[in-house]
């Protein structure tokens, strides 16, 4: 059993080191580091590109893009306030009710990016319009928006405003989440057909579903993982090959042919883009005629990958 191992693998069992180790080895590869710093210059990346894009698209157009900062752009010709100051103050009860409800920890995240979104708003406020075409100015602004929530999002941080209402909704009421931020939102767009066109309020709905569906693009990513399902005669020297040459996770799964009865072992193998060409040329030298599937995942969560949030 020895030698056919070795001559399997290509080295003799005193050169391969233990499974556990080989396992250790791939989890510590692509184990999640928090990083802070990285974490914070995203956070100000993401509100200093929305600010933008609210004060040279969506404010002079007059397009409310929801959230906090559409309420601030429909209370500024009622009441004549600068929108920064709206937002921060809407921002700082939010915050404190978000403290209460949420706790600490949460009102920490949400604290950068709370205070930097109006900060930017205010300092780039004289910056000249980009457009004067409304339904342009919805459609990049709503996608510039959904940017730059979506890196905020992605840096585990908030901007506050409507999402945590929506959180508190949904833990009180058991309203889920995104339903929570539409009704919010349609209260936004509401109030601007008071003091807006009809044109500029069907903009605002453009931009409101674009920068949700941006937005969370950024977050989960498109494409951002594949998966491969393997069956393969030669599963074992696969697995063995992929734990040490790529590295990549290796789950074994059960599986049995409906029409041949027989049993098989169903490899399923998790990654990232830039590792499925490694992966298919391995396979392909162990066993031509493995049967394998390569799927897009919307998102992967856990150990060495995205943290559960």
């Amino acid at each position: 059993m020895n030698s056919v191992h070795s001559s399997d693998s290509g080295s003799s069992p005193l050169q391969r080191p233990p499974a556990s180790e080989r396992v250790q080895k791939v989890l510590k590869a692509r184990e999640y580091r928090p990083r802070p710093l990285q974490d914070f210059c995203k956070i100000l990346f993401g509100t200093a590109l929305a600010a933008i894009c609210f004060n040279v698209l969506l404010r002079p157009n007059f397009v409310a893009p929801g959230g906090v900062v559409g309420l601030s752009l429909v209370l500024q010709p009622i009441v004549g306030w600068e929108p920064a100051f709206v937002q921060w103050g809407f921002n700082a009860v939010i915050l404190l009710l978000g403290l209460r409800w949420f706790g600490i920890a949460f009102a920490m995240r949400s604290l950068t990016g709370m205070v930097a979104l109006p900060a930017f708003v205010l300092l780039s406020r004289d910056w000249p319009a980009l457009t004067d075409n409304i339904l342009l100015a919805a459609i990049a602004g709503g996608a510039g928006l959904g940017i730059g929530l979506g890196t905020v999002f992605r840096a585990n941080g908030s901007v506050g405003g409507f999402s945590t209402l929506a959180l508190a909704f949904h833990r009180f009421f058991a309203i889920p989440v995104d339903r929570g931020i539409m009704m919010l939102d349609g209260l936004v767009v509401a109030g601007a057909l008071l003091v807006f066109t009809p044109e500029q309020v069907l903009s605002a709905l453009i931009c409101i579903t674009l920068t949700g569906r941006i937005a969370r693009g950024v977050l989960t990513g498109v494409g951002n993982s594949k998966v491969a399902l393997i069956v393969s005669a030669r599963s074992h020297e696969i697995t063995e090959r992929v734990l040490e040459e790529i590295p990549l996770g290796v789950t074994k799964l059960s599986g049995s042919g409906a029409y041949t009865g027989d049993q098989r072992e169903i490899l399923m193998i998790v990654m990232r883009p830039a590792e499925t060409v490694r992966l298919k040329r391995l396979v392909r030298e162990i066993d031509a005629d493995a049967f394998m599937i390569m799927c897009d995942t919307l998102e992967v969560l856990g150990y060495g990958f995205k943290p559960h949030q």
